[in-house]
């Protein structure tokens, strides 16, 4: 595989001064909450001497009245997700990794050559907009295109090869484990990947056990890590907006047998079969009635979903004239089935698989099953050698 990591470096300060370009040349802030204190999220390249999750009343007994921006997700997500809508309009498989960094699978358009390498990077950054001084590296995995990533300028492209001759030099900070494992490795005057690489896999493996076989390939230029694409959520809709809004059943009805007609026929021309469809009928005064229907069976069954639809319009008083109505396919399924071996494992894990699809559509929340992964599993600590991470397949 081949990935290229697009870093966004500071990417709430970036955002921040998207919005107010006058910001600029200012020392700016931004704060937010961590429990019941206020603690700085980021700053402006022009703060010295302040780091992140610092107290803000701290900071603010060192600057002169910097100018404190408090922290908005809502703002930020939403700028995040319009970078990554446009690059998913070149790109199939993304791996997002929230306000920091997009992985992107190029192994379909990679040839090792410099000057395809900077046409895909230009193609990424002609999306990306300047203002968020993106950073680009390539290499064969996640972690080293990460690494890369870090190694190169603002809109520059730095294509690693990933070998032990090659990164001997690259301080050992950057290594892909945690900050813990970090300062033990400093303390042990490990601080270069050339000095781990000379030591042998099984001292690394007494010393930090599953982590540290790990640390020894990679260092040694063994990356494997691949990217775990984000994925997207099919929708079909249709519409029909009336002339002039109406509260009469028969009208009402037959639009919505139209509009469901219309949406079954996507389905079938997509080979596709629906988990759960919504019914949205808009009001004047902007309020809005939903019914949704899920779906147990890969089976076409309009006359299922038009029969509960007709049940739950005749007995809701509308308070008001109905303006448009919606109907929208939220989940999808394919249509052709697959065959599963004789192994009863496979066949248990597709069962698992299906019902908590099945779960996450009707209740819509996340996935309630939880696996037991290792963390540190030599610690003397019992309560951190393992943590549950959310099962959801």
């Amino acid at each position: 595989m081949n990935v290229a990591c697009l870093l966004l470096p500071n990417f709430k300060i970036n955002s921040e001064l998207k919005r107010h370009p006058y910001l600029s040349n200012k020392q700016v802030l931004i704060s937010g909450f961590v429990e019941n204190k206020e603690v700085i999220v980021e700053y402006t390249n022009n703060i010295n001497g302040v780091s992140n999750g610092s107290l803000l009343r701290d900071v603010l007994m060192k600057l002169k009245n910097p100018l404190i921006i408090e922290e908005d997700n809502q703002y930020y997500s939403y700028i995040f997700d319009n970078l990554l809508s446009g690059l998913f309009k070149v790109f199939d498989r993304i791996e997002p990794a929230k306000y920091k960094c997009m992985y992107i699978d190029i192994s379909d358009l990679y040839i090792p050559s410099y000057g395809r390498n900077i046409e895909i990077a230009e193609e990424i950054l002609n999306i990306i907009p300047e203002c968020f001084n993106s950073q680009i590296g390539f290499s064969t995995g996640k972690y080293s295109s990460y690494i890369a990533a870090l190694l190169s300028s603002p809109g520059k492209l730095n294509a690693l090869e990933f070998n032990k001759t090659n990164i001997e030099k690259i301080p050992a900070h950057l290594l892909p484990v945690t900050d813990e494992l970090k300062k033990r490795m400093y303390f042990l005057g490990l601080t270069s990947f050339g000095k781990i690489a000379s030591l042998n896999k099984k001292d690394l493996l007494f010393q930090f056990g599953k982590e540290g076989g790990f640390i020894w390939d990679f260092v040694n230029g063994k990356d494997g890590s691949e990217i775990k694409p984000l994925k997207l959520k099919d929708k079909f809709s249709k519409e029909i907006t009336f002339h002039d809004a109406t509260n009469n059943y028969d009208a009402l009805l037959v639009a919505v047998e139209a509009l469901l007609f219309e949406c079954f026929v996507l389905l079938e021309t997509a080979k596709r079969y629906p988990k759960k469809i919504s019914l949205i009928c808009v009001l004047i005064g902007g309020f809005n009635w939903i019914k949704s229907v899920t779906f147990k069976t890969h089976e076409y069954d309009k006359e299922y979903a038009m029969n509960i639809f007709k049940k739950n319009l005749l007995t809701y008083p509308f308070s008001a004239p109905v303006e448009k109505i919606t109907i929208q396919i939220n989940e999808l399924g394919d249509e052709n089935g697959f065959q599963l071996n004789f192994f009863s494992g496979l066949r248990k894990e597709s069962s698992l698989k299906n019902a908590i699809d099945e779960f996450k559509t009707r209740f819509d929340v996340e996935s309630p099953f939880y696996k037991i992964r290792d963390l540190e599993p030599d610690s003397r600590i019992p309560e951190r050698r393992k943590i549950l991470v959310r099962y959801d397949p």
